[in-house]
């Protein structure tokens, strides 16, 4: 297959990877700082220097950007946008984590170039991206889902089609919100140890011996335990997500109170210096607050 991947970031960059390691692809690649497509230039894939260069021809365009306004740049810029350049009935995915109004949007310009449409976010990170065990949510048309869906596979783990077009942006929100809550909550609590005969150490390991503490719960507040937070799901992209759940409850006049309280708290994190820091690394704001 044909297929163009627009993003080498982290998680573009190696996904691009796992296609090209199967030989069973002609990959192109794009991105906006065309050194980043040099290694992938060198394992095979052809380095394009538009995203409609990327995606002239190609059975399928993969997008994995930072957020709406890099997929509109990405997707929809006059001259150099994927869309324009794709073919009727060739398949546009994006796999960044976006809202849902700007997926609505996309597929609704899919639909009037005769393109074909998924979102399709994904769970995991660069471990998960490095060995094919990301996760996908797919919204859009079930067939067209089906028939990408061994190509997902090459990529990740599992596939789940959760409904129609804007609704594997909304899920990968809804369950990035719940993470969030939960480390946020994590590291309120072990950081309100401070100063008390119960050791923060302990706690988790017992903690995460309780069917209190979800997988992910426990193995973030382990990570809190230490000084150092090296980036996996940086903070700022945490704040970018809750902003978005925040806003996608607001369109509908839904309260989530919770998950706007953790907005807020991410955001203070980014204003106190730990933005590129990984998520736990929200626990250094818990930390200064009890230390004063």
């Amino acid at each position: 297959m044909r297929i163009a991947v627009l993003g080498l970031g982290a998680m573009g960059s190696r996904m691009a990877r796992r296609l090209l390691a199967t030989g069973e692809h002609q990959v192109r690649v794009w991105n906006r700082t065309a050194e980043a497509a040099q290694p992938l230039a060198e394992a095979g894939a052809t380095a394009a220097a538009t995203p409609a260069a990327a995606a002239v021809q190609s059975d399928l365009v993969l997008s994995m950007v930072r957020d709406d306004d890099a997929g509109r740049a990405v997707w929809l810029t006059p001259g150099t946008g994927a869309l324009a350049a794709m073919a009727p009935g060739t398949i546009a995915v994006d796999c960044s984590t976006v809202t849902p109004a700007f997926s609505d949007q996309l597929a609704e310009r899919c639909v009037q170039c005769g393109v074909e449409f998924l979102d399709a976010p994904v769970l995991g990170s660069r471990p998960q991206a490095d060995s094919g065990a990301l996760i996908f949510l797919v919204g859009g048309d079930p067939a067209v889902g089906r028939r990408i869906e061994p190509v997902l596979r090459q990529i990740g783990g599992a596939v789940h089609h959760m409904g129609p077009a804007g609704t594997g942006a909304r899920m990968k929100l809804l369950v990035n919100s719940l993470f969030a809550v939960q480390v946020a909550a994590v590291a309120e609590l072990l950081s309100a140890l401070h100063d008390t005969n119960l050791e923060a150490a302990r706690a988790v390991e017992v903690l995460a011996a309780t069917p209190v503490a979800s997988p992910a719960a426990a193995t973030a507040a382990t990570a809190m335990l230490g000084r150092a937070f090296p980036a996996a799901f940086p903070i700022d992209l945490v704040a970018k997500d809750l902003r978005y759940a925040v806003a996608d409850a607001a369109s509908r006049q839904a309260t989530v109170v919770l998950t706007n309280a953790t907005a807020d708290t991410f955001q203070r994190a980014i204003s106190k210096g730990h933005g590129q820091d990984n998520i736990t690394g929200v626990v250094q704001l818990f930390r200064a607050a009890t230390a004063t």
